[in-house]
């Protein structure tokens, strides 16, 4: 890794495939005359003065002028994947990189703070550490990444033009516009950055960040903001050492918020059985534990209830053997016209490295937008994603050993995780033994019925404690069944599944 100012480079946001994508790009990106918006990717240093002037002519407030500005420059600009080769990403002067139409960080910075002195809006270039692509849980020596502050009123206000413009995967840039580091706190903004200047942190002196508190905490990408999340007072560190489960707590401030976390390994192989979630109302409680004295990384992600967002990407087997072939089907059978089959196999591009499809990404593209969106719904793709709103590490104390098992705690259905208010208090264990009996409780309001669904049809009810307000029952495990699921239901007569046990 390079760390010096002249080639501030490979800071990219962790897990960035998951990314808030509901943000707006202001049209005037795309009103530029032709002719000038070509040329000045030709001749920049003669014609980047006009094509400013075109962008922000007529508009006299300065914080439009600088999303106009920032937004431009993540729809022109690629993120600069040479410099993971030999070769490097080169000068990052604005000149040089409006003729390759490619950036990294520095370059980004330097041409935002080129064109907001162009229109008189004070902007500066911020050195410093971020929590990005292969952000090894500490600080390097020399700082790794270059931001902005624009002067907004007499304000000073942060923004990342190279992590809104997209992410990358491998050694390929894909192109996914946001504004979560636009929107940013300079208190929110500094889970991810940390400027070499202290100053540039734009908070009161007490509440300045050390290096030692940057590298404590948990990487917080904008989109934890977004969601009207914060945290509680037992708040994760990056790095957790744990002798038994451990928990945090954090709140939302939005009702149709819903939560998700898992955990996985060194392999990516996926230990969602040892991560636990409780919904009370607003408040959020995650619980994990590790099954051995490896090494975990543990997310937290989150959606809106209801909000349906297409896929990001599609494994290349699902997308060759499956997907496609069944897009055209539906081609053949005329559910879908000539333009838009045209159009969804025009839309993806495979990144080798890791085998995947993702979508090529042009907000002002919208008849291929809405092609894209119609035959995902007719091939029922759309999705509920959750984007990921936490990172950090997990792995055992020298004084435990962990579970032995990847299999720590129940598994969780959809509509568990959907309950405003619910918490499992017994038995909070993955695998129960037959024959054995076991006080099981569970509290919720999201319920007025809770049962254990046995072979053929059989309900057995837990019944609701009037002091505690949980529902209780003491109950022998069946030798006959080999799992046992948790249901629940409002009216009594339309069932679902909270979570279920295994049974040995």
């Amino acid at each position: 890794m390079m760390k010096n100012k002249k080639s501030l480079c490979v800071a990219f946001a962790l897990f960035v495939s998951v990314q808030l994508f509901s943000a707006t790009m202001q049209s005037r990106v795309r009103q530029i005359p032709k002719n000038l918006q070509e040329q000045v990717f030709i001749e920049p240093k003669d014609t980047l003065m006009d094509v400013t002037k075109a962008l922000v002519s007529g508009i006299s407030d300065a914080s439009t002028k600088v999303k106009i500005i920032h937004d431009w420059i993540c729809d022109n600009i690629a993120y600069d994947c040479n410099v993971f080769t030999d070769a490097g990403a080169g000068p990052q002067g604005f000149e040089a990189v409006l003729k390759k139409k490619k950036a990294v960080c520095a370059g980004y910075a330097n041409l935002m703070a080129v064109m907001c002195g162009i229109v008189n809006i004070e902007c500066e270039i911020v050195y410093g550490w971020s929590k990005g692509f292969n952000y090894p849980g500490y600080l390097w020596p020399e700082s790794d990444h270059a931001w902005n502050a624009v002067k907004l009123g007499g304000r000073w206000k942060l923004i990342d033009v190279t992590w809104d413009a997209g992410f990358v995967e491998g050694t390929t840039f894909i192109k996914r516009y946001t504004n979560q580091w636009y929107n940013l706190t300079p208190d929110q903004f500094g889970y991810s950055h940390l400027p070499e200047e202290d100053k540039w942190q734009l908070l009161p002196e007490k509440q300045i960040r050390s290096h030692e508190q940057f590298e404590r905490e948990p990487y917080v990408p904008g989109v934890f903001f977004e969601y009207g999340l914060s945290f509680g007072k037992n708040a994760p560190c990056y790095k957790n050492e744990i002798s038994e489960a451990m928990s945090f707590d954090f709140s939302a401030s939005k009702n149709t918020v819903m939560l998700y976390a898992d955990m996985y390994g060194k392999s990516q192989s996926d230990m969602t059985n040892c991560v636990w979630m409780e919904n009370a109302g607003r408040n959020k409680k995650c619980i994990f534990d590790v099954p051995d004295k490896a090494s975990y990384t543990a997310r937290v992600g989150a959606r809106t209830e209801g909000v349906v967002n297409n896929p990001t990407y599609f494994l290349q087997g699902d997308f060759e053997q499956n997907v496609l072939p069944a897009a055209r089907n539906l081609f053949a059978q005329k559910k879908i016209t000539k333009n838009e089959i045209d159009f969804f196999e025009r839309s993806y591009t495979l990144v080798a490295e890791n085998r995947r499809y993702y979508y090529i990404e042009d907000l002002f593209d919208t008849q291929r937008n809405a092609a894209n969106t119609k035959i995902l719904k007719l091939l029922n793709k759309n999705t509920s994603r959750y984007e990921n709103v936490i990172t950090f590490e997990v792995h055992a104390a020298a004084d435990y050993e962990g579970k032995g098992t990847t299999d720590i705690f129940p598994i969780m259905y959809r509509n568990y995780l959907s309950a405003a208010n619910i918490r499992l208090e017994s038995p909070l264990v993955h695998t129960l033994k037959k024959g054995t009996e076991y006080h099981f409780a569970v509290t919720t309001n999201a319920y007025n019925h809770m049962a254990f669904v046995l072979p053929e049809n059989t309900f057995v009810f837990l019944t609701k404690n009037p002091k505690t307000g949980s529902f209780e029952l003491d109950f022998t495990i069946p030798e006959d069944i080999q799992t046992l699921g948790v249901y629940a239901s409002k009216d009594k007569k339309e069932f679902v599944t909270l979570f279920e046990y295994a049974l040995k």
